[in-house]
């Protein structure tokens, strides 16, 4: 026997020796205990902090020199039970957050400064909010210790951790903990993708043919290093993004960049998986007749391919979940990073790490008479229409359609135009539940001005709601970009409405007594039809990442039925080309509708005209096919802070999960039971 062979030996008897796994858990979790006793303990602090600060800073008050006040205006600190709290750094910034009155309108905002200047930098921000946070990942991973040492996976518990202390250990001496951190985590999240697997083959033990099916094409990726190999892509490249992203760029930017690149990374990782990974053990078992030998036995061929589909649902659960955890992790990293300004900070958290929904201004519309009565003198102006009219071109019901039509696009877009030094008022509805909520509120604008030049700047003047609750801010913006503005709820009517006034004009900074506050803009501002959005919040983070991996999972799943069913019937690069090509349309499939509403061949061939027909037909064929897949979209709303709804997450399991994957399988289930998996020649072999 050789040394490795003998080595290997000996490490496999420890690894069933009771003593060892013993002692590995009790050690493992004394240490989790004690952290998560020192971590609680801060983060409880931290919010018992955020508890007794607003009420305070809500008391002071700097025209009655109240010694609050005065503290927080020359030293930028509170006093707390004889402990400051702030830094002298805090000092400019805390005396612009009172306003006329003396008092400080913006509690939460004065808060959160002073508390960051407490948080110690090992405490991630999501535990300093929510304490309890630290007794469930502690439970949990006493839970994920104990799994781990009594189900065989004690030897590389230990091997790993102290490959995550080498790793880390030597850059935290050398002053580099956050690369530390990304390096010590890789092991320790390789360790618990190795777990979750081992889970998912205890749920799939199981006495029925397609779980015996799904558990076999588990452990062959496992075996074969496949899986492991393109999880350890994602698990790798998460936690090290962090480092290649700029610190210096604005902190929403940042966390929008890591959301992007964590999940599009999970997201082609698991389908490239699926598709090779399916498409080959479909294939190759039929080419080398080891399905000939599992479908001899009591396993129906339905069973064999639901079965290999399963395994591959099965695989992306894992890679999932891991990358998920990995992400969701150095979010914390990235999040902690100082943001540029007060306002950065804010979208972070109001804009970027939470769930918002939009809605559009509610338009000006005419009515029957006054469309009519437009559509008439239209027709009667118009020399050309009455040309066409008396030779027949067309009839009256048609032009009165176009001319109606036309007539009712111009007329919204006079409205989504405003001239130099003029305003419009804008109406949005059914915002009380947000009003009540009391978070701002953000308006996503997108304008045009003039000439629309890319090197301009140009000026425009919000003012939100009416009367007592009226705010205002003036902005700059670059033409045919998005831009966004914060909006105070408070502003919202009681109704639940909120009034946006837009105005072409500049606030004059430098205006002297006599002269105007304000100076017309730089050209007509006019927008599209979705131009001018307002955002609003109604939900959280966590949950709107777990509606967008559901999502993710639906689509994998619809890719691996299709690799599954493609390979079953064809050779395993044919199938590849035949997937890959189904998930390229589907990816592009919102592009890809609108080129078909958009293409037109100008001219008046016959023959061109019909090869536009041609086109035109297959190309919506290919996009009302996959439309579904295109639809279900998780990543991109998730990244912009808007909501992945339950509607939704239903509407794609209904539409793919089981509409799409299902006509798939019964269409592969027919065309397979028919297949000659074996053919005996008589000579052997």
């Amino acid at each position: 026997m050789s040394a490795y062979a003998a080595l290997q030996s000996k490490i496999e008897r420890l690894g069933r020796s009771k003593r060892f796994r013993s002692s590995v858990a009790v050690v493992f979790s004394t240490l989790i205990v004690l952290v998560v006793v020192i971590a609680y303990r801060e983060a409880a602090r931290m919010d018992d902090l955020a508890m007794r600060l607003p009420p305070l800073l809500a008391k002071a008050d700097l025209t009655a020199k109240e010694p609050i006040a005065m503290e927080l205006v020359e030293r930028g600190t509170i006093t707390l039970d004889g402990v400051a709290i702030g830094d002298i750094a805090l000092s400019k910034s805390m005396q612009r957050l009172f306003e006329a009155s003396g008092k400080i309108e913006r509690v939460t905002d004065a808060a959160s400064q002073l508390l960051a200047t407490q948080r110690k930098p090992w405490l991630p921000i999501g535990l300093a909010q929510e304490p309890w946070l630290a007794l469930a990942f502690g439970a949990l991973a006493l839970a994920v210790v104990q799994f781990a040492c009594f189900s065989g996976l004690a030897v590389e518990l230990v091997v790993i951790s102290i490959a995550a202390v080498l790793l880390g250990g030597g850059l935290l001496l050398a002053g580099r903990p956050n690369l530390a951190a990304s390096l010590a985590a890789i092991p320790l999240l390789l360790f618990l993708f190795l777990l979750v697997v081992r889970l998912l083959l205890e749920a799939l033990d199981r006495a029925r043919p397609i779980y015996a099916v799904a558990g076999g094409v588990v452990r062959e990726a496992m075996r074969l290093r496949i899986a492991l190999g393109f999880g350890a892509i994602a698990i790798v490249a998460i936690p090290l993004m962090p480092q290649a992203i700029d610190p210096t760029r604005p902190l929403r930017y940042q966390v929008q960049t890591y959301l992007s690149g964590s999940l599009d990374t999970m997201y082609l990782v698991c389908a490239f998986l699926t598709v090779f990974l399916g498409c080959a053990t479909v294939a190759f078992e039929i080419r080398d007749r080891q399905a000939w030998t599992t479908l001899t036995k009591p396993v129906s061929r339905l069973s064999w391919l639901a079965g290999k589909w399963l395994g591959l649902v099965a695989l992306n659960v894992a890679i999932l979940l891991t990358s998920t955890v990995a992400m969701y992790a150095f979010l914390a990293q990235i999040r902690s990073r100082p943001a540029q300004d007060l306002s950065d900070a804010i979208a972070v958290q109001d804009e970027v790490l939470v769930a918002r929904v939009g809605g559009f201004p509610s338009y000006n519309r005419l009515t029957a008479a006054e469309l009519e009565a437009a559509v008439d003198e239209t027709m009667k102006a118009d020399p050309n229409i009455q040309a066409d009219l008396r030779d027949g071109v067309r009839t009256a019901i048609e032009v009165k359609q176009t001319v109606a039509r036309a007539i009712t696009e111009e007329y919204y877009k006079q409205q989504r135009s405003i001239g130099p030094n003029l305003e419009r008022v804008y109406r949005f509805t059914g915002l009380a539940e947000q009003r009540a909520f009391g978070g701002n509120l953000t308006l996503r604008y997108k304008f045009y001005a003039g000439e629309s030049d890319p090197n301009s700047v140009y000026p425009v003047v919000f003012v939100f709601g009416t009367g007592d609750r009226q705010a205002w801010i003036d902005h700059n913006f670059i033409a045919a970009q998005s831009n966004v503005v914060p909006v105070p709820a408070s502003a919202v009517a009681d109704d639940g409405t909120l009034e946006v006034r837009v105005q072409n004009q500049a606030l004059n900074k430098t205006a002297r007594p006599g002269d105007l506050s304000f100076i017309p803009g730089m050209g007509t501002i006019f927008f599209d039809p979705e131009g001018l959005e307002l955002l609003y919040r109604v939900g959280g983070f966590g949950e709107n990442l777990l509606r967008a991996q559901l999502m993710n999972l639906l689509k994998l799943s619809f890719l691996g039925m299709l690799s599954v069913v493609c390979a079953a019937s064809l050779s395993f690069p044919v199938a590849c080309l035949v997937v890959f090509t189904v998930f390229s349309a589907g990816s592009i499939g919102p592009f890809l509708a609108t080129s078909v509403a958009e293409y037109r061949i100008r001219t008046d061939s016959g023959t061109l005209k019909g090869f536009e027909a041609v086109v035109r037909a297959i190309a919506g064929a290919t996009e009302f096919s996959v439309r579904a897949f295109g639809e279900a979209e998780g990543n991109g709303p998730l990244v912009e802070g808007r909501l992945v709804s339950w509607f939704g997450v239903a509407r794609a399991f209904v539409m793919i999960g089981i509409g799409w994957s299902g006509v798939l399988l019964t269409l592969g289930f027919a065309a397979f039971r028919r297949k000659e998996l074996a053919i005996y020649s008589g000579q052997g072999g």
